[in-house]
Order: C-alpha cells, then structure tokens, then sequence
C-alpha cells in the first residue's frame, strides 16, 4: 500500500493529514513538504498546436515550407497588429478623457459625459471581434516566434544563416 492510500484511509477515518511527504536520500525536501489545499486541481499545461506541427526542421525542403508559413503569416499578423495597435491607443485616449473628466471641475454635465464614455470604452473592449483579433494576434505572434527559431536552429545546425 503507498503512502497517499494510507493518508486516504485516515482521512475518510476523521484523521486530517495536512502535508504530503517526499523524500529522496540526499535532497532538501522542504519546498514539498508544504499542505495542499482541499480539492485543489492543478490546471493543465496546454501546448500550443504549432509546436506540434512545426517540430525541428531536418530537411531543406522543411525549412522552406516553414519560411513560406512565416511569410504567409506574417502579413496578416502585422494587419492585425495594426488593428490591435489601433484600439489599443483608442482605450488610452478614453483613459485620460475619464481621468480629465473626474479630476478637473464638474460641471453639470460632466457625470452624463463620463458614464457615455465609460459605456463606449467597456462597449469596444468587450466587442467579440476586437477580442477575437485580439486572440489571434498573440496566437500569430507565438506561432511565428516557434517557427523563427525552428528556422534559425536548423540554420544554426546546417552552418548557414538566411534569416
């Protein structure tokens, strides 16, 4: 029987046990030995779907397939960019038009002016489309950083450097 049976078993006995216990001859085992919290899941480590599809490059042709990935998706990702970019600064501008509003004298309409801003700033960051190219944009940005460094490693390797 293994150690995490017998704590079960004391558990569902009205024995709490509150540590885990690990022990390896020679290591230092006090960052382990910490409590666990009840009904804690660890969350799974979710692995992009490009650094499966592009693995290490082992030929000349892979290299170009890549290459030809990257400069295909690369223009998109700069539009997107741009885009993003673009809406970004626009949140900024409604920033400082709030923090104006709020810091400088109230006039009578100011309120109604901040609470027309405040819904058209929340209006536009919610919007499923800007969220959508949002998430893209940082899906693009990691892809074409996978597929940089599969291109440069095999270049690294072959003793030639193109990109």
């Amino acid at each position: 029987m293994f150690q995490d049976e017998v704590e079960h078993l004391r558990a569902a006995k009205g024995i709490v046990t509150k540590t885990i216990h690990f022990s390896e001859k020679g290591s230092d085992t006090g960052p382990l030995n910490r409590s666990i919290p009840y009904g804690h899941r660890p969350k799974p480590h979710v692995l992009p779907d490009y650094v499966l599809k592009y693995p290490e490059i082992r030929t000349a042709e892979e290299r170009e397939s890549y290459k030809a990935v990257f400069n295909d998706q690369f223009s998109e990702y700069k539009e997107l960019h741009a885009e993003v970019k673009a809406a970004m600064a626009k949140f900024k501008e409604l920033d400082i038009m709030m923090d104006k509003l709020t810091r400088g004298p109230q006039s009578k309409t100011a309120p109604e002016r901040i609470q027309v801003i405040a819904q058209k700033y929340e209006k536009k960051k919610n919007d499923p489309t800007f969220i959508e190219k949002k998430e893209r944009c940082v899906y693009l940005k990691g892809k074409l950083s996978h597929i940089k460094k599969q291109i440069q490693a095999y270049d690294l390797h072959q003793g030639t450097v193109y990109f």
